[in-house]
């Protein structure tokens, strides 16, 4: 038989577990946002990250397997520096966007290309957390929690629309984690997300 001493000290020892195990729950049940978010993210100044990502493409039997790295500064340049399967730097800076493969260069003005322009702004805004430049480009919804969030994205344009059904960005805090992009006949990309610490 168990004294009163002993299964009082076991209830005390449970209810401390279960009161500490609860604290990071509750903490990641707090109210999140899109205008949260956007403050998060807003305050990230440069990062840098490794990314896999896997491309599907219906004419192909399977997926191509990319790699990389992606360098972000504030407030306009981007980097995607793919090392596998072969050599490619796609680079934007302000209005510019430049490709190097096989040794050429090639440089497009954004505003020229109106549907090029939509993808990098929806990365690009995302990373800056400029809300009114997403919600002018897309319908956007987030769910989950600080520790665990998701962003829709949804073209409001027609032309885009005929391009990309949907971007899903997936992270946690200021850290992007999860890149999908699904286009309308049912190609897409997933590109997971590392970042290194500054």
């Amino acid at each position: 038989m168990i004294s009163g001493a002993v299964l009082r000290a076991r209830i005390a020892r449970a209810a401390s577990v279960l009161l500490l195990a609860s604290l990071p729950a509750a903490a990641q049940e707090e109210p999140w946002d899109f205008a949260r978010l956007m403050g998060e993210l807003a305050q990230v100044q440069t990062s840098r990250a490794r990314y896999t990502e896997v491309k599907r493409v219906a004419l192909l039997q399977k997926p191509l397997q990319l790699s990389g790295t992606l360098f972000y500064e504030r407030p306009a340049r981007l980097e995607k520096r793919q090392t596998l399967p072969s050599r490619e730097v796609i680079s934007v800076d302000g209005d510019w966007l430049t490709v190097e493969r096989e040794g050429k260069t090639r440089r497009i003005s954004l505003q020229n290309a109106p549907l090029v322009a939509a993808l990098v702004e929806s990365l690009r805004a995302t990373l800056a957390g400029d809300g009114a430049e997403l919600e002018q480009l897309y319908k956007v919804r987030v769910e989950g929690t600080r520790q665990r969030w998701t962003l829709a994205l949804t073209p409001r344009e027609v032309e885009v629309a005929g391009v990309v059904k949907r971007i899903l960005i997936a992270g946690s805090g200021s850290r992007l984690a999860r890149l999908e992009i699904l286009e309308p006949g049912g190609d897409g990309s997933v590109m997971t997300i590392r970042e290194e610490s500054p």
